[in-house]
Parts: C-alpha cells; sequence; structure tokens
C-alpha cells in the first residue's frame, strides 16, 4: 500500500482513501459522469427464431451498445468473427431499461431485454450468468 499526502492538512494517507481520517478531505472520489465500460465480449442478438446476428457489445455504467458483424463478414471470417468487435448498431441507456429476463433462443439461453418505450431484445451472451449480474449491478445504481 502507497502513501500520499492529504492536500488539505498534509498528513499521510493511503492511496486508496475517500477521506483523509485526520481532517476529513475528500480524496480519490470517483467522477460519476465519466463513462466507464464494466463488461464487453460476445453478444449474439436474436432477431427471430430462424435469425441470429453475430455481434459484440459492451456494458457501461451509462448505457448498453451493441455492435453488429456485416453478413459478408460472417461469411468470410465464419466462427472466426466473433474475435472482432463489429460495426455500432444501437445502444440502450440504462436509465430507459424497464426490466432484464431470461430468455431462450432453441436450448440456448438468452437474457432480454425490455425497455420503458416497449422495445424488447433478445441476446445471446458467451459468460450469461455474469452479465445478468453486471446488468443487474449497473441498472441498481
Amino acid at each position: 500500500m502507497s502513501m500520499i499526502k492529504c492536500p488539505e492538512c498534509g498528513n499521510n494517507i493511503s492511496d486508496k482513501a475517500t477521506t483523509c481520517p485526520h481532517c476529513g478531505y475528500p480524496i480519490n472520489i470517483p467522477n460519476e459522469t465519466e463513462e466507464k465500460i464494466v463488461m464487453s465480449g460476445v453478444c449474439n442478438r436474436v432477431k427471430s427464431a430462424l435469425f441470429v446476428q453475430n455481434g459484440s457489445a459492451i456494458l457501461t455504467n451509462k448505457r448498453f451498445i451493441y455492435m453488429k458483424h456485416s453478413l459478408p463478414k460472417t461469411f468470410v471470417l465464419g466462427a472466426f468473427v466473433n474475435l472482432t468487435k463489429g460495426d455500432f448498431d444501437f445502444d440502450i441507456q440504462l436509465g430507459s431499461i424497464a426490466s432484464i429476463e431470461d430468455g431462450r433462443q432453441g436450448i440456448s439461453k438468452t437474457i432480454v431485454i425490455n425497455t420503458k418505450d416497449g422495445d424488447r431484445y433478445n441476446f445471446y451472451f458467451t459468460k450469461r450468468e455474469e452479465w445478468k449480474i453486471a446488468f443487474a449491478n449497473a441498472i441498481n445504481k
């Protein structure tokens, strides 16, 4: 653990401190206005029972971003397409998410995002349980 000096009183304090234990001065308060990535990874959008769109996703402290792969890119790269990021398709602000629920695509479990506007998005994620936890934490903050 390294030490820093409190900018208010000059005492040595831990660099992990959020307030100075000597004078109460706020230290290292996170800037909540900055957008920070919470999680990212492979995310395929289930558009219908017969069509799943390859892509990837990023969950930040402010929004969910979906990036799709083009059909030609998918044909050329095949399964390796999931190693690439894809092109921006859309994002959903966390404040507009009404609920997250379990879904299905064939035998695969999915995550369904329901928005306050009535839109419904169905996604297959690798590490699905981790994504569910990340969504719950991000939405509840």
